[in-house]
C-alpha cells in the first residue's frame, strides 16, 4: 500500500532554498557557529552518504512534500521539503543538539499539561507523530492498527519517506513479547526472527527499529514503529519511556470518537479525515468516508464503487446524497464521465461545469441536475481499474485543485480497502466453492488443520470444530501399499505438490481408501499453507475389486473363470519350463447336462453346478499348487503342476488324478428332494511341450474331451497327435462341405420303396451324396456327423428339402407320380425356431409337395422334448406333409409315445432285418412291431433288405413295404427315370 507523507508541523529553526542543482542557500539567520553548514558552492548531494543521497534524489523527483533525516558535518538534521518554484524546494531543518534525559522528560511533562487543553484530534495525532519522529531522530514512523479477527497489522498513518507497504501477519509470539516488555528495540532488523513478518525491512534498507505497543484493556490495539535507515546506538531507557508515554496517548486518540467535520466545504485538509483513516475499515470505512467527504468538500453526491475485471459496470458500495446514505446500486460506464478509468491512465478526472451536457446519455447527471464532476480512479498492482471515488456537484466546481490534492492523498488507503473488499468477495466465492462434494482441508506449515469443509468432516466422521488444530497425520492409517510420509515430504520439497492414494482413519476406527492431492500455497504475507483435496475412492476400489472379480471369477460358483485360467496357464507353463518339471491340464465336461437344464429348469441346473464346483474345489485343495476354474456352462479345468520330471511319471500321476476325479461323481448330488447321478468326461493335456503355443494346451484338452465323450460318458482320454490330425481332418471336411453347398456340388440320389408282395413301386427316399470334383465319393456316414456338429446341417437340410420339392414339382409337370418322397431331417434342423415357417414357404413355392412329401425323424429327435415335438408335428401335418419314424425300435423300449404323435409311418431298422431269417428273436420282434403298427394304423417300411430269404420272411410276417439293395440301390435322377421305365407299366402310376 502506498502511504502518503503527511504534512508535518513546521519548526522555525532554520530555512533554506534548495535549487535544481541541489545547492543550499540560507533564508533565515544562520544557526550557532558550532553547527557546521554544508558548502553552498557545492551540491548538497556530494556532501551526503550514498543512502541519503539516493533518498533525497527520489523525494525531489516525486515532487511531493516530504521529510528526511540527513547527516551533515557529523550532526543529524531533521529536514522537511516542500516544492516552491519550478524545480525549486523550501527546506526547513532542525539542527538542535538534544539532551535526552532532561529534554525528553521536560517535553513529556509539557505534553501531559497540554493534553488537558481542548484540541481537535486532526491536529493532535500529526503533532504527536511528528514529535516522536523528531525527538527520537527516526527516518520514518508508522502507526499500525491490530485486527485480532484477521490476525493482521494494518498501516493506518505514516510520516517520513514514502514507501509501499502491505498488511503483515500479526504473530502472536511477537505481540505477546511486545506487550510483556512494553517495547522492543532491534538492530540488524532483517536478521531478527520476531520481525520475520515485516518482509519489507531488508528491501528498504532498514537497519534499526523501535516498536512500542498501543495499550488497550490489557491487549495490544496496535503499535508505533520508528525505523532508521542507518545503524545507531541502542536507545536509552529514557527514549523508550518517552515513546511509551506518547504511544499511550496515541492509543487514546485513536479510540476517541470521530470529530464533526465543518460543512462549509472549505477545510479540504486530509488531517480532518485522520480519525476516519485510523478507526474504520470495511463497509463502515466506505460509509464514513462518503459522508465526511461530501461534507468536507461540499459535494451534493459522493459515491465509491468497485470495478471487477472485464466488466463495464461499476458496483456502488456506498453512496451519500441528501444527508443520508443511499442503497447500493450498479450503473454502466459507457456514456458517463467515469469511462476515463478505462480509457486513460489518469488518476483524476475533473469536469468543473456543464458535465450533464457533455454526457447526455448519463441519466444520473440529468435526473439529479448535476453540473460538476471530480473522480478518482483506483488501480491495482497490475494497473487495472479496481474502483472509483466520485464527487458530484449541482454547482460549478471552484476549488478543484484542493479537492484533487485531497483525493490523491486518500488514494492509497481507499485502494487498500477496495482491494480488501474485492479479496473478501473472492473469498466468499471461494468459501462457497470450498463446500464441494470433495473433501477439502487447509493446514499450516506444520500440517495442523486450519479449516475443513463439510464433505471432509463427514468423510472423517469428526465435527468441523474438532478437526481444527489437529495434525493431518493423525488421520493417516499405515498401509504398505501407499506412499510413506517421508516420500510425500520429499515430493513436496521438489515439486510443491503431491498426489496419490492413502488410507484415512475415521473417527469410528474404520479405514477409507482416499486419493489426496496436496498443493503448497503461500499467502500474501509469505506464509506457507497446504491445501488438501481428499476424494473418497473406497467405492471405486470396491467397484474395481468387483470388476476384477467379474473379470477373473465365475459369478455362479465363485471359481476362477476362463480368462484367469488362460493367463494362469501361461505362468504355470513358463515356470514348468524353467524348473524342468511336468504338469497336466484336465478339462472336465459334465455328460448330458443340457438334458438336465431342459427337463428340470435352469435354476436346478445352476444349483447342481454349484454343488459340482464345491465337490471339485475340495478335491483340488488336496493337490499341491492345483488351480480350478469353470470355463464354460458345464466345463471345468483343473491345472495340476509339479506332477514329475519325466513324461511317464507325469502321465501316471495324471491318470491317477483322472480316476480320482471320476470317483467324485460316484455319489449322487442331492437337490432338495431330488437325487441326481451325474458323470463327467475328461480330456487331458500334458505340459510343457516344446514349440507349443499357450492356447494349444486348452485346445488339446478340449479335443481329448470330445474323444472321451465319443468313447463313453464318464471316460477320460489323453491327447495324442492322432486326435489332432483327426480334428484337423474334420475341420477341413467341414470347410469343404460348406464350400460344396455354396457351389451346388451336392446331389440327391433316390432309392425306391417297393411292395413286399408284388414289388410294386410305392415311393422314394431322397438320400444326400457328395462326390468332390476330381476325388472319390465321400460316404454320408463320414460327412453327415461333421455337419451335425454345427449349424451347417440346417443349411444342408434346407437345400435337400428344396431340391426334393423341386423334383416333385417337375415330376408332376411331366405326368410322373412315383409316390411319396421321404427326406431325413436331423434333430438340430427339426427343432430349429423357424423350421415350420420355412417349410410352409417352401410348399407355397412348390405346391406339388403337399401330400407327397414325408419327413423322416428318429425317435431321439422326437423324445428330446416330447411336448414341443407333438406340437411341431401337428403343425407339419397341417401342411399336408407326412411323418415317418426312422430306425424304429432301436432307441427306446417303450412305444407308448406312438399313440400321442401324429405319425404316418415307421421304418424298421436294418439291424432287425439282417438276421430275420436266422434269428427267431428278431423275427418275433418284427412280428410284434407289425402288429403294433396295424393296431395304430401305421404304414411299415423295412430297411436294408438284401436277400430273397429276408424278403420271404417279411412276406411271411405280412410286412407291406421294403427298400434295399436286393431290388434297387440309391441312384441319381436320370438313372432313376430309366429304372422306373424298365418296370412293369403298373409300377409307375401315370
Amino acid at each position: 500500500m502506498q502511504l502518503p507523507a503527511f504534512h508535518r508541523t513546521r519548526h522555525q529553526l532554520c530555512f533554506f532554498r534548495l535549487d535544481p542543482q541541489f545547492c543550499l542557500y540560507p533564508l533565515t539567520p544562520l544557526p550557532p557557529a558550532d553547527i557546521p553548514l554544508p558548502d553552498p558552492q557545492r551540491s548538497l548531494l556530494s556532501q551526503l552518504g550514498d543512502l541519503e543521497r539516493r533518498q533525497l534524489e527520489q523525494l525531489c523527483a516525486a515532487g511531493h512534500a516530504a521529510s528526511i533525516g540527513l547527516t551533515i558535518g557529523g550532526r543529524r538534521w531533521q529536514c522537511h521539503l516542500a516544492p516552491t518554484e519550478p524545480n525549486g524546494w523550501l527546506l526547513s531543518a532542525d539542527m538542535g543538539q538534544f539532551q535526552h534525559q532532561d529534554a525528553l522528560g521536560l517535553m513529556e511533562w509539557q505534553l501531559q499539561q497540554s493534553w488537558h487543553q481542548p484540541a481537535p484530534l486532526s491536529a493532535r495525532l500529526p503533532a504527536l507523530m511528528d514529535t516522536l519522529l523528531n525527538q527520537l531522530q527516526a527516518d520514518r514512523i508508522i502507526l499500525w492498527r491490530h485486527y485480532p479477527e484477521e490476525e493482521l497489522l494494518r498501516p493506518l498513518y505514516s510520516q517520513g519517506l514514502p514507501f509501499l507497504l502491505n498488511p503483515v501477519r500479526a504473530e502472536r509470539r511477537y505481540l505477546r513479547t511486545l506487550q510483556q516488555r512494553g517495547g522492543l528495540s532491534y538492530s540488524h532488523c532483517a536478521q531478527q526472527p520476531l520481525l520475520g513478518a515485516f518482509d519489507y525491512l531488508a528491501k528498504d534498507g532498514i537497519q534499526h527499529r523501535l516498536d512500542v505497543p498501543l495499550p488497550a484493556n490489557s491487549k495490544v490495539a496496535g503499535l508505533v514503529s520508528l525505523e532508521y535507515a542507518r545503524p545507531r546506538a541502542p536507545l536509552a531507557a529514557s527514549d523508550l519511556q518517552f515513546a511509551a508515554a506518547l504511544a499511550g496517548r496515541l492509543a487514546e486518540l485513536v479510540a476517541a470518537p470521530a470529530e464533526t467535520v465543518p460543512a462549509d466545504g472549505t477545510a479540504t485538509d486530509i488531517s480532518s479525515l485522520i480519525p476516519l483513516l485510523c478507526r474504520h475499515t470495511g463497509q463502515d470505512f466506505f460509509n464514513q468516508l462518503m459522508l465526511q467527504l461530501a461534507e468536507l468538500c461540499g459535494a451534493d453526491l459522493a459515491l465509491v464503487g468497485l470495478q471487477h475485471r472485464r466488466q463495464d459496470k461499476v458496483r456502488v458500495l456506498s453512496c451519500y446524497e441528501g444527508g443520508q446514505l443511499q442503497p447500493p446500486f450498479s450503473y454502466p460506464l459507457a456514456g458517463t464521465p467515469c469511462t476515463f478509468s478505462h480509457d486513460t491512465d489518469s488518476r483524476i478526472c475533473i469536469y468543473p461545469r456543464d458535465v450533464a451536457e457533455l454526457f447526455p446519455q448519463d441519466s444520473l447527471l440529468r435526473e439529479k441536475g448535476l453540473q460538476a464532476y471530480i473522480g478518482l480512479s483506483l488501480k491495482d498492482e497490475e494497473h487495472k481499474p479496481v474502483g472509483l471515488v466520485v464527487l458530484l456537484f449541482k454547482r460549478p466546481l471552484a476549488a478543484g485543485a484542493a479537492i484533487q490534492t485531497l483525493l490523491e492523498q486518500l488514494e492509497p488507503r481507499v485502494r487498500a480497502e477496495l482491494l480488501r473488499r474485492r479479496d473478501q468477495e473472492a473469498l466468499m466465492v471461494a468459501a462457497a466453492a470450498f463446500e464441494t462434494q470433495e473433501g477439502l482441508f487447509i493446514t499450516d506449515n506444520r500440517l495442523r488443520l486450519q479449516q475443513a469443509n463439510r464433505a471432509f468432516a463427514e468423510m472423517s466422521g469428526y465435527g468441523r470444530d474438532e478437526l481444527v488444530g489437529c495434525s493431518a497425520l493423525e488421520f493417516r492409517a499405515e498401509d504398505p501399499h501407499t506412499a510413506t510420509v517421508d516420500a510425500i515430504v520429499q515430493a513436496m520439497e521438489q515439486r510443491h505438490q503431491w498426489q496419490g492414494e492413502q488410507r484415512l482413519r475415521r473417527a469410528d476406527g474404520r479405514e477409507l481408501a482416499v486419493n489426496i492431492h496436496i498443493t503448497e500455497v503461500r499467502d500474501g504475507l509469505g506464509m506457507v499453507h497446504y491445501v488438501c483435496c481428499v476424494e473418497d475412492i473406497s467405492g471405486q476400489k470396491a467397484d474395481k475389486q468387483r470388476i476384477e472379480q467379474m473379470a477373473y471369477f465365475d459369478e455362479l460358483t465363485g471359481l476362477h473363470n476362463r480368462r484367469f485360467m488362460v493367463e494362469h496357464i501361461a505362468h504355470t507353463v513358463a515356470l514348468a519350463e524353467h524348473e524342468a518339471s511336468r504338469g497336466a491340464l484336465l478339462l472336465l465336461d459334465l455328460d448330458d447336462f443340457k438334458n438336465i437344464n431342459d427337463s428340470l429348469g435352469y435354476a436346478l441346473g445352476d444349483a447342481l453346478l454349484v454343488q459340482v464346483a464345491e465337490r471339485l474345489g475340495l478335491f483340488a485343495e488336496q493337490i499341491e499348487g492345483a488351480s480350478l476354474a469353470r470355463i464354460a456352462s458345464d466345463e471345468f479345468v483343473l491345472l495340476c503342476p509339479n506332477l514329475g520330471h519325466g513324461y511317464s511319471a507325469a502321465k501316471t500321476r495324471a491318470e491317477q488324478l483322472a480316476n480320482a476325479l471320476r470317483e467324485q461323481f460316484l455319489l449322487p448330488f442331492q437337490l432338495d428332494q431330488l437325487r441326481l447321478h451325474l458323470s463327467a468326461s475328461l480330456g487331458i493335456s500334458l505340459f510343457p511341450v516344446a514349440g507349443l503355443g499357450l492356447e494349444e494346451y486348452m485346445r488339446q484338452a478340449d479335443t481329448a474331451n470330445h474323444m472321451a465323450k465319443r468313447i463313453a460318458p464318464g471316460s477320460h482320454v489323453f491327447f495324442s497327435q492322432e486326435m489332432a490330425d483327426e480334428v484337423q481332418e474334420r475341420l477341413g471336411l467341414s470347410n469343404a462341405l460348406q464350400q460344396a453347398l455354396k457351389d451346388q456340388a451336392l446331389e440327391l440320389h433316390f432309392q425306391p420303396q417297393l411292395g413286399v408282395d408284388d414289388d410294386r413301386q410305392l415311393g422314394l427316399e431322397a438320400l444326400l451324396r457328395w462326390h468332390p470334383p476330381g476325388g472319390s465319393p465321400i460316404p454320408p456316414a463320414h460327412f453327415i456327423p461333421v455337419a451335425e456338429e454345427t449349424s451347417l446341417i440346417c443349411d444342408i437340410g434346407d437345400w435337400v428339402l428344396q431340391q426334393a420339392c423341386a423334383r416333385i414339382q417337375a415330376w408332376q409337370a411331366a405326368g410322373l407320380q412315383p409316390g411319396r418322397v421321404s427326406v431325413n431331417i436331423s434333430a438340430r434342423h427339426f427343432h430349429g425356431p423357424d423350421f415350420v415357417t420355412r417349410l410352409s414357404a417352401l410348399l407355397q413355392q412348390y405346391p406339388a409337395g403337399r401330400n407327397r412329401l414325408t419327413l423322416e425323424v428318429t425317435e431321439g429327435v422326437i423324445l428330446e422334448n416330447l411336448q414341443e415335438s407333438r406340437a411341431r408335428m401337428s403343425q407339419i401335418k397341417a401342411l399336408g406333409v407326412g411323418l415317418s419314424i426312422d430306425d424304429f425300435g432301436t432307441g427306446y423300449s417303450s412305444f407308448a409315445y406312438l399313440r400321442e404323435l401324429p405319425v404316418d409311418e415307421i421304418k424298421l431298422d436294418r439291424s432287425f432285418i439282417q438276421h430275420i431269417d436266422k434269428r427267431p428273436q428278431d423275427k418275433a420282434i418284427i412280428a410284434c412291431l407289425l402288429e403294433l403298427a396295424a393296431i395304430l394304423k401305421l404304414t411299415v417300411v423295412a430297411e436294408g433288405v438284401e436277400t430273397e430269404q429276408q424278403l420271404a420272411s417279411l412276406a411271411e410276417l405280412g410286412c407291406p413295404a421294403y427298400q434295399g439293395y436286393l431290388r434297387a440301390r440309391p441312384m441319381p435322377e436320370p438313372q432313376l427315370m430309366a429304372w422306373l421305365a424298365e418296370q412293369a407299366p403298373s409300377s409307375v402310376r401315370r
